[in-house]
């Protein structure tokens, strides 16, 4: 998976758990091949609707019975109602009863846990939930372009752009080191015959500012006397 948030190459990942100690081997685990993640600690819903932040996956460790599973699902799908995370479940395979995947979960795990096996399911999972190779997922903080559908959105809303605006983007978001002269950028993305100047480079940067960064999402930053560069 090659899915870029800032420096980072995966996805956000939060575990929400009553018992931290029995998760922590596997945070850490998560943590050292890449995965953003924040654990949060939790004793009843209301803790979670105050502390947890947006992610692209959510770990949900329990360890009795789904009746402490769907509360959570719940106000996952409350607070993130138009970008559902990935939920999986962490609980032990005692506690499964009748746990129906297709009713906001989409993976458990049992206990266990071996991180491999996480790892390999939330690949899955994202690949299911989005419906693209993994490879074809670019990520900025709240800001998504998914390369296999042509779409980018926000925090889950998406954002209307010209098939330029788009292309723009996407050259810069897969070049993020590099700063590119306005030349560089006419060549890349209008190709060599394009008879426009530099100042067609200018107009689409404004409106792809105009467009993203009014959601709080800044992705071109201007170098002075050279061109532009993605992000901050």
């Amino acid at each position: 998976m090659t899915v870029m948030r800032g420096g980072s190459e995966r996805p956000r990942i939060t575990i929400l758990t009553a018992r931290p100690e029995i998760v922590e081997s596997l945070a850490r685990w998560l943590q050292q091949v890449g995965y953003p993640l924040t654990q949060l600690y939790f004793e009843s819903v209301a803790d979670i609707q105050a502390h947890i932040p947006y992610s692209d996956v959510v770990l949900v460790h329990t360890e009795r019975s789904k009746s402490d599973l769907w509360p959570v699902v719940e106000v996952l799908h409350h607070l993130h109602e138009h970008r559902l995370p990935v939920v999986i479940s962490l609980t032990s395979c005692g506690a499964l009863g009748d746990l129906d995947i297709n009713k906001g979960i989409d993976d458990f795990v049992c206990a266990p846990y071996d991180p491999h096996e996480i790892d390999l399911r939330i690949k899955f999972a994202l690949w299911r939930r989005h419906g693209v190779q993994l490879d074809d997922v670019i990520v900025w903080g709240d800001l998504m372009i998914n390369l296999g559908n042509y779409e980018v959105s926000i925090r889950g809303e998406s954002i209307d752009l010209t098939l330029k605006e788009y292309e723009l983007l996407k050259y810069l978001a897969m070049h993020r080191s590099r700063v590119f002269t306005r030349d560089d950028l006419l060549t890349a993305v209008w190709g060599y015959n394009y008879f426009g100047g530099p100042r067609t480079v200018d107009v689409h940067v404004r409106r792809l500012r105009m467009k993203i960064e009014r959601h709080g999402v800044k992705i071109i930053t201007t170098v002075r006397g050279v061109g532009y560069k993605f992000g901050e």
